[in-house]
C-alpha cells in the first residue's frame, strides 16, 4: 500500500532555527523538501567530509586485521587513515613515474644523463633514439651510431655528433635521473605502498567505528543541507517536506511543544511526493527485490506488490529451475541470516521464498543439476523422482508428466502471460474507474489479449485458433478505438495495428521462461554427459568433479543474470506497462538520525 501524504509547512523564530531541526530529526518523519537551494559553506564542506570518510571505509572495507581494536587511538582516525591513504597515492604515483622513465630508457643499459649534458654543454651532441629494424638505415658520415639493443624488431640507439643531428626515427629524451637512481625510487616507492597497506590492513579492526563516523557525516551533511534549504523572512524561518497524513496528530503535539505554526495540506497534481510503501508480512520481502534493482512506484501509480512477489516467484523458480541450487541458495541465506542477525529479516525471507519455490518446480521436473531421467549413467535416483517414486501419489506423478512434456510448459508460459496481463488490463480498468473511456480501452485491450494468447498457442505451439476468438478480439479493438475516441486520443488510434503487434509480441515474450529454464538444464546436462566417461579413477574423478563445479558455478551466475533480466522484465515491463506504472517514484527518505 503506498501511504497518503500531506505537504507540512512549519514556521519558527530565527533564533530558534536549530533547535527547531533537532526537533524535527528527532521527530524523524518529515522528508525535507528545500523551499531553496541548499548551497552554503557549511554544506561545502560537510559534503567534502563525508566524501572523504566514506573513501576511508571504501579503503579498509575489504580488508581484514588481527590487530586489536583497541590498539588503536580513536582519536582523529579519519584524518589518520587519510594520511596513510595519500602518502600511499603519493608513492603510487612517484611508481607510475619512474617506471614509465624507465621503461623509456632501458634499454640503454645504465648510463649517467648528467654527463650526457655536460656534453652537451661542451659541443658534442648526444640524441637516443629508436626506430624499427627495417626503416634503420643508420646515419651520415659525421654522425656516429652507438647501437644499444635490438629487440622485437625496433633498435636501440645513440647518435653523436659535433654538429645537429636530426634523424627521422624516434627521439627519446634523457631521463631526469640515472637508471639506478630511477630503479631505487621504484624500490622506495613499492616500499611505501606495502607499509600503507600494512597499516590500512591494521586500521581494518575499526571498521564499526569507521562506520559510525561515516553515519555521523551522513547525518551532518543531512542537516546542514536541510539547514540551507529552509527560508527566512522577517524574523522567521521555513521549513516545508511531507510527511504520513497518519503522522499529522504527533506533528501537531510537537508543534505546540515548540510553539511553532505549521500547516498541512494535500499534495497537487504537480508535486513530486515521496512514496512510502507499507507491505503487509506476506508482501514485505517484495521490498528487498525493489532495494536492489532500485525501482519504486510513482505517488499516485498502483502498488502491484503482491502481484509481482507472486510472479517474481513462479519466473524465479521456472529459470533457476534445479533442486539443487534452489538448496544451495536456502543454506546460504540460512548462513547469513546467522551471521546478520541484526539485519532486517525480510531480505532473508525473499530469498527463503525464491529457493523454496525453485525446490519445488525442480521437485516436480525431477532436476537435480542436469542428471538424466533415463538412462544408465549419472541417472535421478528412483526415490527422487516423482515419476519412480513408490511414495508418490497418483495424481502427482500426472501433473509431474504433464510439466515435463516440452509443449506443456510453453503452453504454460503462454497460460502464465494471459493471466498476468488480464490482472494488469482489469487493475488498470478498475483503478480508472471514474474515466468511462479508460475502462472501455482496457476492457477492448483484455479482449485483444485473450486472443493473441490463443494466437501464440496456434504459431508457437499450433494449436486450433478457435473462429469466435477472432471475433472477440476485433469485438476488443473496436473497443479499443471507441475508448480513444472518448477520450480524444486520436494518436493511439492510428497507432493501433503497431499496439497490436505489441500485444503479441508481450504475450509470446513470456516463452522465454520455458528457453531460459532449459538453456541452464541443457548446459548441466551435456557436461554431465562429457565428463561421465571420467569417472572410475582417482584422478579421472578428481577432474570431473572440479569441471563441474566449474560449469554449475557458471550455470548458477548465468541462471542469476537470466532471472535479473528476464523475470525483472517481465514484471517492470510487460506487465507494468499494461498496468498503467513507469515506476517514477522517489523513495521516502525521512530526516532522521541514523546513527
Amino acid at each position: 500500500m503506498i501511504t497518503t501524504m500531506s505537504r507540512i509547512v512549519v514556521a519558527a523564530t530565527d533564533a530558534s532555527k536549530e533547535k527547531t531541526l533537532n526537533s524535527l530529526r528527532e521527530w524523524g518523519l518529515l522528508h525535507v523538501l528545500p523551499l531553496q537551494t541548499p548551497e552554503s559553506d557549511k554544506v561545502a564542506a560537510a559534503k567534502t567530509a563525508f566524501a572523504s570518510a566514506q573513501k576511508v571505509f571504501e579503503a579498509i572495507s575489504s580488508k581484514t586485521s588481527n590487530t586489536p581494536e583497541n590498539a588503536i587511538e580513536d582519536s582523529n582516525l579519519l584524518a589518520q587513515i587519510n594520511g596513510v591513504m595519500q602518502s600511499k597515492k603519493e608513492a603510487q604515483e612517484a611508481l607510475a613515474l619512474s617506471s614509465a622513465e624507465l621503461k623509456r630508457v632501458e634499454a640503454f643499459g645504465e648510463f649517467e644523463p648528467h654527463g650526457v649534458r655536460k656534453l652537451l654543454k661542451r659541443g658534442i651532441n648526444i640524441k637516443l633514439y629508436s626506430a624499427e629494424e627495417k626503416a634503420f638505415k643508420g646515419a651520415g658520415n659525421d654522425i656516429v651510431i652507438k647501437e644499444f639493443k635490438r629487440a622485437n624488431g625496433v633498435v636501440f640507439f645513440a647518435a653523436i655528433s659535433q654538429k645537429q643531428i636530426d634523424l627521422p626515427y624516434t627521439e627519446i629524451s634523457l631521463p631526469p635521473k640515472p637508471v639506478k637512481e630511477l630503479k631505487q625510487d621504484i624500490e622506495n616507492a613499492n616500499r611505501t605502498i606495502e607499509e600503507c597497506e600494512k597499516k590500512l590492513t591494521a586500521y581494518s579492526s575499526k571498521k564499526k567505528k569507521i562506520g559510525e563516523l561515516v553515519v555521523e557525516a551522513s547525518d551532518e551533511l543531512a542537516f546542514t543541507s536541510a539547514e540551507a534549504g529552509m527560508r527566512s523572512e522577517i524574523g522567521v524561518c521555513f521549513i516545508q517536506g511531507y510527511c504520513p497524513k497518519e503522522k499529522l496528530a504527533s506533528l501537531k503535539e510537537l508543534a505546540a511543544k515548540n510553539g511553532w505554526g505549521f500547516s498541512a495540506t494535500e499534495p497537487t497534481e504537480e508535486e513530486a511526493v515521496p512514496t512510502l510503501l507499507k507491505h503487509k508480512k506476506l508482501v514485505k520481502p517484495i521490498d528487498a527485490l525493489y532495494s536492489v534493482i532500485g525501482i519504486n512506484p510513482g505517488y499516485r501509480e498502483i502498488d502491484v506488490s503482491a502481484v509481482f512477489l507472486c510472479f517474481f516467484s513462479i519466473f524465479f523458480a521456472m529459470i533457476v529451475g534445479d533442486t539443487v541450487y534452489g538448496l544451495l541458495f536456502a543454506a546460504i541465506t540460512f548462513f547469513a541470516s546467522k551471521k546478520f542477525k541484526n539485519a532486517p529479516r525480510y531480505p532473508f525471507q525473499f530469498l527463503y521464498l525464491m529457493s523454496g519455490c525453485t525446490v519445488i518446480w525442480g521437485f516436480l521436473n525431477a532436476s537435480y543439476l542436469g542428471l538424466n531421467t533415463e538412462g544408465d549413467v549419472m541417472v535421478v535416483p528412483a526415490v527422487l523422482d516423482i515419476l519412480r517414486a513408490s511414495w508418490a501419489p497418483q495424481g502427482l506423478k500426472d501433473f509431474a508428466a504433464w510439466i515435463r512434456d516440452a509443449e506443456n510448459t510453453k503452453f504454460l508460459c503462454f497460460t502464465l502471460a494471459v493471466i498476468h496481463l488480464t490482472i494488469a488490463h482489469v487493475w488498470n480498468a478498475f483503478a480508472h474507474r471514474d474515466d468511462k473511456g479508460a475502462v472501455i480501452t482496457q476492457i477492448g485491450w483484455l479482449c485483444t489479449t485473450w486472443m493473441m494468447f490463443f494466437l501464440a498457442r496456434n504459431m508457437v505451439l499450433g494449436h486450433v485458433f478457435p473462429q469466435n476468438v477472432l471475433y472477440l478480439g476485433i469485438g476488443g479493438a473496436v473497443l479499443i478505438i471507441i475508448g480513444s475516441a472518448i477520450k480524444a486520443e486520436w494518436f493511439s488510434i492510428g497507432m493501433l495495428p503497431l499496439n497490436l503487434v505489441s500485444n503479441l509480441v508481450d504475450v509470446i515474450s513470456y516463452i522465454r521462461l520455458f528457453a531460459v529454464g532449459m538453456a541452464g538444464y541443457s548446459v548441466a546436462n551435456a557436461f554431465n554427459g562429457m565428463v561421465a566417461p571420467l569417472f572410475g579413477s582417482i584422478p579421472g574423478t578428481a577432474c570431473a568433479a572440479l569441471i563441474l563445479l566449474l560449469v554449475h558455478a557458471l550455470n548458477i551466475a548465468l541462471a542469476v543474470m537470466g532471472v535479473a533480466v528476464h523475470a525483472v522484465r517481465l514484471n517492470t515491463l510487460e506487465f507494468s506497462n499494461n498496468v498503467g506504472i513507469e515506476w517514477s517514484g522517489n523513495p521516502y527518505t525521512p530526516f532522521r538520525k541514523n546513527v
